[in-house]
C-alpha cells in the first residue's frame, strides 16, 4: 500500500524534483503573493467568525457548538472548523488571531501542494516544446494572482484545502485513474472534509476521466468504485458523529441557503424547465464571476468595476468552458476545459437555488485558468519558429497575467478598507454594543452574523438561519418561502433587538408590527469615512454595509 501511494506521488512532485532556478523564483514567488496580500489587507472573512465560534467552543470544552447547549450545524467545512479548534487548543489562544495565523499557514501549503501537482503534469504534457513547458511553469504565478483563490485561502475559508485536493485528483485523471486509485480515495475523503459539496466534484471528476479515458472505461469504473469506497471510509465517522451530535449529516447552513434565490419569474413562463431557464438567463453572470474581482455586481456606477474587465472575465472564460467541444489532439487541455464546464454547470444551478458566494469559486477560476495555460501551451507547441513560439507565449500569458495582476492590486486597497473600517471599526463595535445591552434571554435578529455574532456573545436570529432552526422554520411557513423574506421572518419571530441595514430599515417601517412595535435606540455610520476614501473600483462591496440601525423591542410580546 505504501509503496503504490508513493508511486502515485512521485509524478505530482516532478515539478520540484531537481528543478532549474527559474522554477523556484516561480515557486517562491507564488508563495509571498499570499503573505503578501495577508500582510496588506489583514483580510479576516465574516465567516471565518462564524465557524470560529464552533472552534472556540470546542476548545474551551463547550462543545462544537455556536450557542453553547443549542447544536445547530452552522459550519460548512470540518477541517475549517477543527483545525483552528486543534491550534486554540495547542496554543491557548484568548482569541481568533494566532489560530487564524496557524490556519493560514496550512491553507498556503495546500496553494503550494495545488500549484505544484498540476503544473508538474502541465509542464510534462507539453514536455516537448521548451516554450510551452515554460509557459506551463508559469500556471502558479498566474493563479496566485486571482484574487478569490488567494483572499479565501488566506482570510479564513477553505480555499486552500479545497484546491489541496481538488488539484492532485484532478492530475490523477490524466495520469490515469485506474493506476492511483488509492490515493484518490484519500484526496477525495480530504474533500469530503473540506467541503459538504465535495461529492458533486468528486462525480465531476470521475466524468471528466470516463469522457477522456484512452484505454479500459471498465478498468477505470472499478478504480472509480474503489477510491469510492476508500472515501466513503475514511468519511463515514464524521457522517455518523454529525447524524448523532447535530440531528442530521447535512449541515445547517445547506438547508438555510436553499431557496434564498427565486426565479418565479421564470414560472410564469416555464414549468419543468423553469430552473433551466433561470440558469440559462443567470449563466453569463457566473461566467465572469470565475474570474472576477470579490462581490462584482457587474454593473456600473460609483465604486464598481470598469466595463472592459467584464468583457475580458466573459470571453476568456467562454474560451475555457468551451474548449472541450474542439477535435483537437490536446488531451490536457480538453481535460481540462470540460471539468471547468462541468463545475460552471454546477455554479450555475447553486446560484438558481441559493444566493452565490464569492468564495465558491476558486474551484472554476483555478481549473479556467489552468485550461487557458494549456491552451497557450498546446498553440505554442505547434510553432515551429522557437523565437515566436516564445514570443506567442509570453505574450499570451502576459495578457492573462496583466488582467489577473490588475485585479488582485486594485482589489488591495478597498480589502483594506474594508477590514479597517467596515470589519474591526464598525461591525465589531456593533457586537460590543449588544454585548454591553442585550439581556440574557434576549435574542438579536440581523443577516451579517459573523463580527457582530462572534463579539456580541449573544443569542443571534440570523437571517437565512445559518445557526438559527427558528429562522428556516419561520421562513419555511410563509406563503411565499423563496426570495429575500428578512422582514416576513422578522415579524413571524418579534426578536428583542434587530439589527438592520438602511433597505432593511425601510422593510421595516412597511411592517405594521415593526414599525410599532421597535424603537431605533443606536445608530451606527461610517459613510464619512467611505466617502473620505474617494470613488475606487472595489469599493462598492462596502456601500451596503456603511449604516445600522439597532432596534429594541418596546414591549414584551409572543412570537
Amino acid at each position: 500500500m505504501l509503496t503504490s501511494l508513493l508511486a502515485s506521488f512521485r509524478p505530482l512532485f516532478t515539478w520540484v524534483k531537481k528543478p532549474p532556478i527559474h522554477v523556484w523564483v516561480i515557486l517562491g514567488v507564488s508563495v509571498a503573493i499570499p503573505l503578501y496580500f495577508t500582510f496588506t489587507t489583514g483580510l479576516v472573512w465574516e465567516d471565518f467568525l462564524i465557524t470560529y465560534r464552533y472552534s472556540e467552543n470546542l476548545a474551551h470544552g463547550r462543545g462544537l457548538v455556536y450557542m453553547p447547549g443549542e447544536h445547530v450545524h452552522g459550519f460548512t467545512s470540518p477541517l475549517n472548523v477543527l483545525l483552528p479548534a486543534l491550534f486554540a487548543w495547542l496554543s491557548g489562544a484568548r482569541d481568533f488571531a494566532l489560530p487564524l495565523w496557524l490556519f493560514r499557514l496550512v491553507s498556503l501549503a495546500g496553494l503550494t501542494v495545488a500549484f505544484v501537482s498540476v503544473t508538474s503534469v502541465l509542464t510534462r504534457e507539453y514536455a516537448g516544446a521548451r516554450a510551452a513547458s515554460l509557459a506551463g511553469s508559469l500556471f502558479p504565478l498566474i493563479a496566485v494572482l486571482e484574487i478569490k483563490t488567494t483572499a479565501f485561502a488566506m482570510s479564513g475559508q477553505e480555499a486552500g484545502l479545497v484546491l489541496a485536493f481538488l488539484a492532485p485528483a484532478f492530475a490523477l485523471v490524466w495520469l490515469g485513474w485506474a493506476e492511483h486509485a488509492l490515493l484518490g480515495g484519500l484526496l477525495w475523503a480530504g474533500l469530503m472534509y473540506s467541503r459538504p459539496d465535495a461529492c458533486v466534484y468528486i462525480a465531476l471528476l470521475g466524468l471528466t476521466a470516463f469522457c477522456f479515458e484512452t484505454t479500459s472505461r471498465r478498468q477505470l469504473v472499478a478504480a472509480l468504485l474503489r477510491s469510492g469506497v476508500i472515501c466513503a471510509v475514511l468519511y463515514l465517522p464524521w457522517f455518523l458523529f454529525t447524524w448523532a451530535y447535530y440531528g442530521s449529516p447535512i449541515p445547517h447552513t445547506i438547508v438555510a441557503k436553499y431557496g434564498v434565490e427565486s426565479y418565479e419569474s421564470a414560472r410564469v413562463t416555464f414549468g419543468l424547465f423553469a430552473p433551466l431557464a433561470d440558469g440559462i438567463k443567470k449563466a453569463p453572470a457566473v461566467l465572469c464571476w470565475a474570474l472576477a474581482p470579490i462581490y462584482d455586481w457587474l454593473d456600473g456606477g460609483p465604486g464598481t468595476w470598469p466595463r472592459w474587465t467584464h468583457d475580458c472575465e466573459l470571453a476568456l472564460e467562454l474560451v475555457a468552458v468551451l474548449y472541450w467541444l474542439i477535435p483537437t489532439r490536446d488531451r490536457f487541455g480538453r481535460m481540462a476545459s470540460l471539468f471547468t464546464f462541468l463545475i460552471f454547470a454546477y455554479l450555475v444551478y447553486a446560484n438558481v437555488v441559493a444566493q452565490h458566494a464569492p468564495w465558491y469559486f476558486p474551484p472554476l477560476a483555478f481549473m479556467s485558468l489552468l485550461t487557458l495555460v494549456a491552451i497557450i501551451a498546446a498553440l505554442t507547441r505547434r510553432l515551429t519558429n522557437v523565437a515566436a513560439a516564445h514570443g506567442f507565449a509570453l505574450l499570451a500569458l502576459a495578457g492573462v497575467g496583466c488582467l489577473m495582476g490588475f485585479i488582485f492590486f486594485a482589489s488591495l486597497r478597498p480589502l483594506r478598507f474594508k477590514q479597517d473600517v467596515i470589519e474591526w471599526d464598525h461591525r465589531r463595535l456593533i457586537g460590543l454594543w449588544l454585548k454591553d445591552h442585550v439581556g440574557p434571554g434576549e435574542t438579536v435578529y440581523l443577516e451579517p452574523l459573523g463580527y457582530i455574532g462572534y463579539f456580541s456573545e449573544r443569542k443571534m436570529l440570523d437571517w437565512p438561519g445559518l445557526v438559527s432552526p427558528e429562522v428556516v422554520a419561520a421562513r419555511r411557513k410563509l406563503p411565499t418561502q423563496s426570495g429575500y423574506t428578512w422582514r416576513e421572518v422578522a415579524d413571524a419571530l418579534k426578536p428583542s433587538w434587530i439589527v438592520a441595514r438602511p433597505d432593511e430599515s425601510q422593510l421595516m417601517k412597511q411592517s405594521e408590527f415593526l414599525s410599532k412595535n421597535y424603537d431605533l435606540v443606536k445608530v451606527f455610520d461610517v459613510q464619512d469615512k467611505i466617502r473620505a476614501a474617494g470613488v475606487i473600483p472595489g469599493i462598492r462591496m462596502v456601500f451596503a454595509e456603511s449604516a445600522f440601525g439597532v432596534y429594541h423591542r418596546i414591549k414584551e410580546v409572543k412570537p
